[in-house]
């Protein structure tokens, strides 16, 4: 199996949060358990709270977002170990719930394979820090050096986890607003092809501002989508968009040699989700649900062909308060609540060879990938689209 820069990225970050803790836990155990007359009690709480803990984010669905709980777990735990230091008190049931969901986290965040140093390296961790605990046992109390030591990691472990985990954060924060927005699941078969890692092209409709969020909520790993640059280039947004790595679309047709295609590339040969929709702008009317695709999905698939698709159709975003249903986007229309959106979700496709040599054919075959992911929402599809009659423009027609 390939070993991607993605999954690289994240399994060292979850490598070093988890060192980390290796070094330090032994040491806490010894600060918990020596600062309680009631030491049976104080395992049964610290072991009992940590488990809770790590079930969080080991039974949270998303695992790209579950790696998020790690920031919020190193946060509270350094004010728990920051009491522990500054007070000398240590009970068990302060630093269980942060130590789990922190390792929980972790775990989540180990993709693709292991070399067998990174499992060394936690080994060697795990070592020292029973070494590092059976050194300050042997010194006798009182532990300040132990409190200093645990403090240190726990002051290691904020940074290193908000800046490397940062995303995954962010949108798990944001998750709880859109819950209360939007009502999103997703339906058929890609719900579970979608593979954790690898690269995968996903294509789908575009009626609202909030299809991407759409996507990433049913999509069960991180998303590189494309943005027009209308949207990226937002004061507040833009930054986002760049610590994100989403991909600007500059306000223009696409050509060949288009550098945002390119990023594209490069992203599936990073081993990412690249997230494309196809139609280069929002859906404008309500008797056109999907226009015609641009030719940049070609050429990114005739630059990798072997590469799975994954067609979707979002229902639900026509009509939203960020459509152009009756006017422009948050114009003439309700603040959206609890609003039902439904992902029809198709199986991985490749396109076949006959068909990727030429941009028409690719184009037009999406575009019916598509309109049949409509069944998985309980939709009928579209009418066939086919290939323009020559002469009769640019647009594929469709037939009843």
């Amino acid at each position: 199996m390939p070993d991607f820069p993605r999954d690289r990225y994240d399994r060292h970050t979850a490598l070093g949060a988890t060192a980390a803790l290796c070094l330090a836990l032994p040491a806490v155990a010894l600060l918990a358990l020596g600062a309680s007359s009631e030491r049976a009690e104080t395992a049964a709480w610290f072991a009992g709270t940590a488990v809770l803990g790590a079930l969080v984010p080991l039974l949270y669905w998303a695992p790209s977002r579950a790696v998020g709980f790690a920031p919020f777990a190193a946060l509270g735990w350094l004010a728990a170990v920051g009491h522990g230091a500054y007070w000398h008190e240590w009970p068990g049931w302060a630093h269980g719930p942060f130590v789990g969901a922190l390792a929980g986290a972790c775990a989540r965040a180990r993709r693709g394979p292991e070399p067998l140093w990174e499992t060394g390296a936690l080994v060697l961790a795990v070592a020292l820090g029973f070494g590092a605990a059976w050194a300050l046992r042997e010194r006798g109390a009182p532990y300040d050096l132990g409190e200093l030591f645990a403090l240190a990691v726990a002051l290691f472990l904020v940074p290193w986890c908000w800046l490397r985990f940062f995303r995954p954060a962010f949108e798990l924060a944001c998750e709880p607003l859109l819950h209360v927005l939007y009502r999103v699941r997703g339906a058929g078969p890609g719900r579970r092809a979608v593979p954790r890692t690898g690269p995968c092209l996903v294509i789908a409709n575009h009626a609202c501002w909030f299809d991407p969020l759409f996507l990433a909520k049913v999509l069960p790993r991180p998303i590189t989508p494309m943005m027009t640059a209308r949207m990226y280039d937002q004061p507040i947004l833009k930054r986002l968009m760049v610590t994100f790595g989403v991909i600007r679309v500059p306000e223009k047709a696409l050509k060949k040699d288009a550098p945002e295609l390119q990023e594209a590339i490069a992203a599936l040969d990073r081993g990412e989700c690249v997230v494309i929709f196809p139609e280069g702008y929002l859906r404008r009317t309500a008797d056109k649900p999907l226009r015609r695709f641009g030719r940049g999905i070609w050429e990114i698939l005739k630059a990798r062909p072997d590469t799975p698709v994954f067609a979707l159709w979002i229902e639900g975003g026509w009509g939203s308060y960020t459509s152009y249903d009756n006017g422009p986007p948050t114009k003439n229309k309700k603040k959206d609540y609890s609003r039902p959106i439904l992902v029809g979700m198709s199986g991985s496709a490749t396109v076949p060879a006959e068909v990727l040599a030429d941009h028409w054919p690719t184009r037009v075959h999406l575009m019916n990938l598509v309109s049949a992911a409509r069944a998985h929402a309980g939709l009928d599809p579209l009418p066939a689209f086919e290939l323009p009659a020559k002469g009769e423009g640019d647009e594929p027609a469709e037939t009843v």
